[in-house]
Protein backbone atom coordinates (compact mmCIF):
# COMPACT_ATOMS: atom_id res chain seq x y z
CA UNK A 1 0.00 0.00 0.00
CA UNK A 2 2.94 2.15 0.96
CA UNK A 3 4.25 1.31 -2.66
CA UNK A 4 1.34 2.30 -4.69
CA UNK A 5 1.07 6.03 -2.58
CA UNK A 6 5.02 6.57 -2.62
CA UNK A 7 4.47 5.84 -6.53
CA UNK A 8 4.68 8.78 -8.91
CA UNK A 9 2.51 9.79 -11.72
CA UNK A 10 4.68 11.29 -15.16
CA UNK A 11 4.45 14.92 -15.64
CA UNK A 12 2.32 16.46 -18.61
CA UNK A 13 4.89 18.75 -19.43
CA UNK A 14 9.15 18.29 -19.24
CA UNK A 15 10.71 20.52 -17.88
CA UNK A 16 11.76 22.79 -21.19
CA UNK A 17 8.05 22.99 -21.66
CA UNK A 18 7.44 24.31 -18.10
CA UNK A 19 9.86 27.15 -18.06
CA UNK A 20 8.48 28.13 -21.67
CA UNK A 21 5.44 28.38 -20.23
CA UNK A 22 6.69 30.47 -17.15
CA UNK A 23 8.59 32.81 -19.32
CA UNK A 24 5.72 33.58 -21.68
CA UNK A 25 2.99 34.10 -18.56
CA UNK A 26 5.93 36.45 -17.45
CA UNK A 27 5.97 38.22 -20.55
CA UNK A 28 2.01 38.75 -20.75
CA UNK A 29 1.97 39.92 -17.63
CA UNK A 30 4.68 42.62 -17.96
CA UNK A 31 2.71 43.41 -21.38
CA UNK A 32 -0.36 43.67 -19.23
CA UNK A 33 0.72 45.69 -16.64
CA UNK A 34 2.50 48.11 -18.28
CA UNK A 35 -0.26 48.61 -20.83
CA UNK A 36 -2.36 49.22 -17.63
CA UNK A 37 -0.24 51.69 -15.96
CA UNK A 38 0.62 53.58 -18.85
CA UNK A 39 -3.23 54.41 -18.95
CA UNK A 40 -3.36 54.99 -15.56
CA UNK A 41 0.01 57.50 -15.94
CA UNK A 42 -2.60 59.06 -18.81
CA UNK A 43 -5.26 59.73 -16.24
CA UNK A 44 -3.05 61.14 -14.04
CA UNK A 45 -1.91 63.17 -16.44
CA UNK A 46 -5.35 64.49 -17.92
CA UNK A 47 -5.83 64.89 -13.42
CA UNK A 48 -2.76 66.95 -12.85
CA UNK A 49 -4.18 68.90 -16.03
CA UNK A 50 -7.68 69.36 -14.69
CA UNK A 51 -6.54 70.27 -10.74
CA UNK A 52 -3.94 73.18 -12.61
CA UNK A 53 -6.94 74.42 -14.39
CA UNK A 54 -8.92 74.12 -11.26
CA UNK A 55 -6.07 76.11 -9.54
CA UNK A 56 -5.79 78.94 -12.07
CA UNK A 57 -9.47 79.87 -11.74
CA UNK A 58 -8.90 79.53 -7.63
CA UNK A 59 -6.44 81.99 -8.37
CA UNK A 60 -7.93 84.13 -10.73
CA UNK A 61 -10.99 83.77 -8.31
CA UNK A 62 -9.19 85.14 -5.12
CA UNK A 63 -7.69 87.93 -7.27
CA UNK A 64 -10.84 89.01 -8.59
CA UNK A 65 -12.34 88.92 -4.67
CA UNK A 66 -9.08 90.41 -3.87
CA UNK A 67 -10.11 93.56 -6.35
CA UNK A 68 -13.83 93.40 -5.53
CA UNK A 69 -12.42 93.48 -1.64
CA UNK A 70 -10.42 96.75 -2.52
CA UNK A 71 -13.00 98.28 -4.54
CA UNK A 72 -15.79 97.83 -1.78
CA UNK A 73 -13.46 99.14 0.70
CA UNK A 74 -12.68 102.30 -1.28
CA UNK A 75 -15.93 102.66 -2.07
CA UNK A 76 -16.64 102.89 1.80
CA UNK A 77 -14.16 104.93 2.63
CA UNK A 78 -15.22 107.22 -0.30
CA UNK A 79 -18.35 107.53 1.63
CA UNK A 80 -17.23 107.79 5.10
CA UNK A 81 -15.64 110.99 3.39
CA UNK A 82 -18.76 112.37 1.87
CA UNK A 83 -20.41 111.97 5.16
CA UNK A 84 -17.95 113.62 6.87
CA UNK A 85 -17.79 116.50 4.50
CA UNK A 86 -21.72 116.50 4.88
CA UNK A 87 -21.51 116.72 8.83
CA UNK A 88 -18.61 119.39 8.24
CA UNK A 89 -20.81 121.78 5.84
CA UNK A 90 -23.80 121.27 8.58
CA UNK A 91 -21.15 121.87 11.01
CA UNK A 92 -19.66 125.27 9.37
CA UNK A 93 -23.28 125.78 9.19
CA UNK A 94 -24.18 125.37 12.88
CA UNK A 95 -20.56 127.51 13.59
CA UNK A 96 -21.47 130.59 11.12
CA UNK A 97 -25.39 130.36 12.75
CA UNK A 98 -23.83 130.22 16.20
CA UNK A 99 -21.51 133.14 15.58
CA UNK A 100 -24.47 135.31 14.15
CA UNK A 101 -26.29 134.89 17.24
CA UNK A 102 -23.43 135.78 19.41
CA UNK A 103 -22.48 138.94 17.41
CA UNK A 104 -26.03 140.12 17.58
CA UNK A 105 -25.71 139.52 21.62
CA UNK A 106 -22.88 141.06 21.79
CA UNK A 107 -23.94 144.38 20.19
CA UNK A 108 -26.88 144.41 21.57
CA UNK A 109 -24.97 143.99 25.48
CA UNK A 110 -22.56 146.84 24.43
CA UNK A 111 -25.58 149.10 23.35
CA UNK A 112 -27.20 148.32 26.90
CA UNK A 113 -24.05 148.24 28.72
CA UNK A 114 -22.72 151.59 27.37
CA UNK A 115 -26.43 153.51 28.17
CA UNK A 116 -26.00 152.13 31.54
CA UNK A 117 -22.32 153.28 31.95
CA UNK A 118 -23.54 156.73 30.61
CA UNK A 119 -26.16 156.75 33.37
CA UNK A 120 -23.95 155.84 36.15
CA UNK A 121 -21.28 158.65 34.84
CA UNK A 122 -24.36 161.28 35.04
CA UNK A 123 -25.04 160.19 38.53
CA UNK A 124 -20.98 160.34 39.37
CA UNK A 125 -20.71 163.41 38.49
CA UNK A 126 -23.92 164.91 40.47
CA UNK A 127 -22.32 163.20 43.32
CA UNK A 128 -19.47 164.80 43.27
CA UNK A 129 -20.95 168.01 42.61
CA UNK A 130 -22.44 167.46 45.86
CA UNK A 131 -19.60 166.40 48.44
CA UNK A 132 -18.08 169.12 46.73
CA UNK A 133 -20.96 171.66 48.20
CA UNK A 134 -20.62 169.54 50.87
CA UNK A 135 -17.27 170.46 51.72
CA UNK A 136 -17.49 174.37 50.92
CA UNK A 137 -19.93 174.46 53.63
CA UNK A 138 -18.35 172.45 56.21
CA UNK A 139 -15.50 174.49 55.57
CA UNK A 140 -17.22 178.27 56.08
CA UNK A 141 -19.02 176.64 59.15
CA UNK A 142 -15.81 175.96 60.61
CA UNK A 143 -14.79 179.84 60.07
CA UNK A 144 -14.99 181.90 63.15
CA UNK A 145 -18.60 183.74 63.67
CA UNK A 146 -18.54 187.45 62.20
CA UNK A 147 -20.92 189.51 60.61
CA UNK A 148 -19.35 189.21 57.69
CA UNK A 149 -19.57 185.57 58.28
CA UNK A 150 -23.83 185.76 58.01
CA UNK A 151 -23.55 187.07 54.95
CA UNK A 152 -21.39 184.94 53.48
CA UNK A 153 -23.23 182.18 54.57
CA UNK A 154 -26.36 183.56 52.86
CA UNK A 155 -24.62 183.93 49.53
CA UNK A 156 -23.01 180.75 49.72
CA UNK A 157 -26.38 179.02 50.70
CA UNK A 158 -27.92 180.21 47.62
CA UNK A 159 -24.93 179.30 45.52
CA UNK A 160 -25.10 175.87 46.90
CA UNK A 161 -28.41 175.03 46.23
CA UNK A 162 -27.81 171.58 44.50
CA UNK A 163 -30.19 169.12 43.84
CA UNK A 164 -29.62 165.65 42.44
CA UNK A 165 -31.82 165.11 39.17
CA UNK A 166 -31.99 161.33 38.48
CA UNK A 167 -31.55 160.59 34.70
CA UNK A 168 -33.90 159.15 32.61
CA UNK A 169 -34.69 155.61 33.84
CA UNK A 170 -33.12 153.02 30.92
CA UNK A 171 -34.35 149.55 30.45
CA UNK A 172 -32.38 147.03 31.91
CA UNK A 173 -34.55 144.04 31.81
CA UNK A 174 -32.98 141.03 28.88
CA UNK A 175 -35.64 139.14 27.92
CA UNK A 176 -33.99 135.61 26.56
CA UNK A 177 -36.68 135.63 23.73
CA UNK A 178 -34.89 137.91 21.54
CA UNK A 179 -31.63 135.64 21.08
CA UNK A 180 -32.74 132.10 22.57
CA UNK A 181 -36.21 131.60 22.45
CA UNK A 182 -36.64 128.26 20.24
CA UNK A 183 -33.16 128.53 19.26
CA UNK A 184 -33.21 125.35 17.67
CA UNK A 185 -36.24 125.49 15.55
CA UNK A 186 -35.01 128.62 14.82
CA UNK A 187 -32.06 127.55 13.09
CA UNK A 188 -33.67 124.34 11.78
CA UNK A 189 -35.56 126.85 9.45
CA UNK A 190 -32.26 128.59 8.67
CA UNK A 191 -31.10 125.34 7.64
CA UNK A 192 -33.38 124.95 4.59
CA UNK A 193 -31.47 126.88 2.62
CA UNK A 194 -28.52 124.82 3.10
CA UNK A 195 -30.24 121.12 2.30
CA UNK A 196 -29.19 119.49 -1.06
CA UNK A 197 -30.76 117.84 -2.21
CA UNK A 198 -33.50 119.96 -1.09
CA UNK A 199 -37.25 118.76 -1.07
CA UNK A 200 -38.16 118.14 -5.32
CA UNK A 201 -41.65 119.72 -5.63
CA UNK A 202 -42.87 116.61 -7.41
CA UNK A 203 -46.08 116.75 -9.11
CA UNK A 204 -48.54 114.16 -11.49
CA UNK A 205 -48.56 114.42 -15.00
CA UNK A 206 -52.43 114.44 -15.88
CA UNK A 207 -51.47 113.74 -19.60
CA UNK A 208 -49.73 110.07 -18.62
CA UNK A 209 -51.83 108.84 -15.82
CA UNK A 210 -54.60 105.95 -16.79
CA UNK A 211 -58.33 107.39 -17.59
CA UNK A 212 -59.62 105.59 -14.59
CA UNK A 213 -57.32 107.32 -12.45
CA UNK A 214 -58.57 110.72 -10.69
CA UNK A 215 -56.41 113.64 -9.61
CA UNK A 216 -57.14 115.87 -7.65
CA UNK A 217 -56.71 120.15 -8.75
CA UNK A 218 -53.11 120.62 -7.61
CA UNK A 219 -51.82 117.49 -9.61
CA UNK A 220 -50.80 115.75 -5.88
CA UNK A 221 -53.01 113.14 -4.69
CA UNK A 222 -54.74 110.45 -7.25
CA UNK A 223 -56.97 107.74 -6.88
CA UNK A 224 -58.69 104.79 -8.66
CA UNK A 225 -61.72 104.76 -9.54
CA UNK A 226 -63.50 101.42 -10.95
CA UNK A 227 -66.90 103.07 -11.25
CA UNK A 228 -65.68 106.16 -12.85
CA UNK A 229 -67.22 107.41 -16.49
CA UNK A 230 -64.47 107.59 -18.98
CA UNK A 231 -64.36 110.35 -21.33
CA UNK A 232 -62.60 109.94 -24.92
CA UNK A 233 -59.52 110.70 -24.42
CA UNK A 234 -57.54 111.42 -27.23
CA UNK A 235 -54.75 109.33 -28.45
CA UNK A 236 -51.92 110.16 -26.43
CA UNK A 237 -48.71 108.10 -26.59
CA UNK A 238 -47.81 109.74 -23.06
CA UNK A 239 -50.77 108.06 -21.52
CA UNK A 240 -51.14 104.86 -19.42
CA UNK A 241 -53.74 102.44 -20.98
CA UNK A 242 -53.65 99.02 -19.78
CA UNK A 243 -52.16 99.17 -15.99
CA UNK A 244 -53.00 101.99 -13.44
CA UNK A 245 -50.15 104.51 -13.98
CA UNK A 246 -48.85 107.31 -13.96
CA UNK A 247 -45.48 109.47 -14.16
CA UNK A 248 -44.26 112.76 -12.49
CA UNK A 249 -44.28 116.22 -14.80
CA UNK A 250 -40.86 116.44 -13.38
CA UNK A 251 -38.22 114.85 -15.03
CA UNK A 252 -34.35 114.76 -13.84
CA UNK A 253 -31.24 113.68 -15.74
CA UNK A 254 -28.63 114.73 -13.48
CA UNK A 255 -28.52 116.26 -9.75
CA UNK A 256 -29.72 114.60 -6.85
CA UNK A 257 -33.20 114.69 -6.10
CA UNK A 258 -36.11 113.85 -3.19
CA UNK A 259 -39.64 113.37 -2.51
CA UNK A 260 -41.88 111.64 -0.55
CA UNK A 261 -45.17 109.63 -1.08
CA UNK A 262 -47.71 109.57 1.17
CA UNK A 263 -48.97 105.84 1.24
CA UNK A 264 -51.02 105.76 4.35
CA UNK A 265 -54.22 103.07 4.28
CA UNK A 266 -53.46 101.58 1.21
CA UNK A 267 -53.13 97.95 0.77
CA UNK A 268 -50.95 97.98 -2.42
CA UNK A 269 -49.44 100.63 -4.10
CA UNK A 270 -45.82 100.93 -6.84
CA UNK A 271 -44.06 103.68 -6.97
CA UNK A 272 -40.37 105.17 -7.95
CA UNK A 273 -38.77 106.30 -10.96
CA UNK A 274 -39.01 105.13 -14.64
CA UNK A 275 -37.07 105.95 -17.77
CA UNK A 276 -38.83 108.70 -20.47
CA UNK A 277 -39.39 105.39 -23.06
CA UNK A 278 -40.88 102.87 -20.74
CA UNK A 279 -43.85 101.13 -22.52
CA UNK A 280 -47.54 102.48 -21.80
CA UNK A 281 -49.58 99.18 -22.62
CA UNK A 282 -49.12 95.64 -21.69
CA UNK A 283 -45.92 94.86 -20.73
CA UNK A 284 -43.52 91.06 -19.89
CA UNK A 285 -41.53 92.77 -17.30
CA UNK A 286 -41.36 95.73 -15.68
CA UNK A 287 -38.10 95.74 -13.50
CA UNK A 288 -34.92 97.88 -13.64
CA UNK A 289 -34.21 95.49 -16.88
CA UNK A 290 -36.47 98.19 -19.03
CA UNK A 291 -36.52 101.26 -16.92
CA UNK A 292 -38.24 100.70 -13.76
CA UNK A 293 -36.64 101.15 -10.38
CA UNK A 294 -39.41 101.17 -7.93
CA UNK A 295 -40.82 99.32 -4.59
CA UNK A 296 -44.49 97.95 -4.34
CA UNK A 297 -46.89 96.98 -1.32
CA UNK A 298 -48.13 94.06 -2.04
CA UNK A 299 -49.87 90.92 0.02
CA UNK A 300 -48.74 92.74 2.76
CA UNK A 301 -45.34 92.60 2.33
CA UNK A 302 -43.11 95.34 0.32
CA UNK A 303 -41.68 93.92 -2.56
CA UNK A 304 -38.20 95.61 -5.13
CA UNK A 305 -39.26 94.97 -8.21
CA UNK A 306 -35.62 93.65 -9.42
CA UNK A 307 -35.26 91.09 -12.29
CA UNK A 308 -35.71 88.38 -12.70
CA UNK A 309 -37.32 88.02 -9.48
CA UNK A 310 -38.98 90.73 -6.65
CA UNK A 311 -36.59 91.16 -3.65
CA UNK A 312 -38.24 90.63 -0.64
CA UNK A 313 -37.75 94.11 1.55
CA UNK A 314 -37.66 93.82 5.56
CA UNK A 315 -39.02 96.96 7.24
CA UNK A 316 -39.30 97.07 11.70
CA UNK A 317 -42.74 98.66 10.82
CA UNK A 318 -44.48 99.25 7.92
CA UNK A 319 -44.25 102.55 5.99
CA UNK A 320 -47.02 105.15 6.21
CA UNK A 321 -44.40 107.29 4.14
CA UNK A 322 -42.48 106.69 1.37
CA UNK A 323 -39.30 108.50 0.66
CA UNK A 324 -37.40 108.62 -2.86
CA UNK A 325 -34.15 109.56 -3.28
CA UNK A 326 -32.55 109.68 -7.47
CA UNK A 327 -28.75 110.39 -7.56
CA UNK A 328 -28.18 110.78 -11.30
CA UNK A 329 -24.50 111.11 -10.68
CA UNK A 330 -24.00 108.25 -9.03
CA UNK A 331 -26.36 106.11 -10.56
CA UNK A 332 -28.60 105.10 -7.99
CA UNK A 333 -32.25 105.20 -6.82
CA UNK A 334 -33.07 104.48 -2.66
CA UNK A 335 -35.81 104.44 -1.24
CA UNK A 336 -36.85 105.26 2.70
CA UNK A 337 -39.06 105.06 5.32
CA UNK A 338 -39.55 108.63 5.51
CA UNK A 339 -40.97 108.64 8.73
CA UNK A 340 -37.46 107.28 10.02
CA UNK A 341 -35.40 107.90 7.50
CA UNK A 342 -33.85 104.24 7.87
CA UNK A 343 -33.14 103.06 4.44
CA UNK A 344 -35.24 100.36 2.84
CA UNK A 345 -33.81 99.19 -0.98
CA UNK A 346 -31.51 101.05 -3.39
CA UNK A 347 -30.84 100.20 -6.85
CA UNK A 348 -28.02 100.49 -9.40
CA UNK A 349 -29.50 102.67 -12.53
CA UNK A 350 -26.20 102.35 -14.47
CA UNK A 351 -25.82 105.27 -17.24
CA UNK A 352 -28.90 107.50 -17.29
CA UNK A 353 -28.59 107.73 -21.36
CA UNK A 354 -32.79 109.31 -21.22
CA UNK A 355 -34.29 111.63 -18.81
CA UNK A 356 -36.57 109.63 -16.04
CA UNK A 357 -39.51 110.49 -14.47
CA UNK A 358 -41.08 109.74 -10.92
CA UNK A 359 -43.18 106.82 -11.05
CA UNK A 360 -46.34 105.86 -9.46
CA UNK A 361 -49.30 102.90 -9.61
CA UNK A 362 -52.30 103.48 -6.28
CA UNK A 363 -53.44 100.01 -8.16
CA UNK A 364 -56.89 98.94 -7.92
CA UNK A 365 -59.88 98.88 -4.74
CA UNK A 366 -58.67 95.41 -4.12
CA UNK A 367 -62.46 94.56 -3.28
CA UNK A 368 -62.79 97.95 -1.33
CA UNK A 369 -59.61 97.49 0.71
CA UNK A 370 -57.71 99.83 -1.29
CA UNK A 371 -59.67 103.24 -1.59
CA UNK A 372 -57.17 105.63 0.18
CA UNK A 373 -55.10 107.47 -2.39
CA UNK A 374 -51.92 108.22 -3.24
CA UNK A 375 -50.83 111.61 -2.55
CA UNK A 376 -46.64 113.44 -3.08
CA UNK A 377 -46.18 114.98 0.78
CA UNK A 378 -44.33 117.86 0.60
CA UNK A 379 -42.43 118.28 4.51
CA UNK A 380 -42.47 121.10 6.43
CA UNK A 381 -39.04 121.96 7.28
Amino acid sequence: MCDVLKFRLPSLCSDEDTGMSNNHMKDTNNNYNKSLLDDQKGKLIQAIKKIKHEIDECNEAGKDTYAEAMDVESQFEDMEREIRAEFQNLHRFLDEEEERDLERLRRERDRRVKVLKEREKKIAMQGRDLERAIETLNCKLKEEDSPKLLKEIKDLLKRCEVNFIRPPPVDSEVCSGQFVGPIQYRIWKHMRTSLYPNISMVTFDPETAHPLLTISAGDTTVHFEEEKEVEEVENNPKRFHYYYCLMGRESFSHGRHYWEVDVRGKTAWRLGVAREDIPRGEMDSSSEDNGFWTLALKNGAILACTHPKPTLVRSATMPTRIGVFLDCDREEVSFYNAVTMMALFSFFTGPLLLPVFPFFNPCDTDQGKNLAPLSIFYPSL
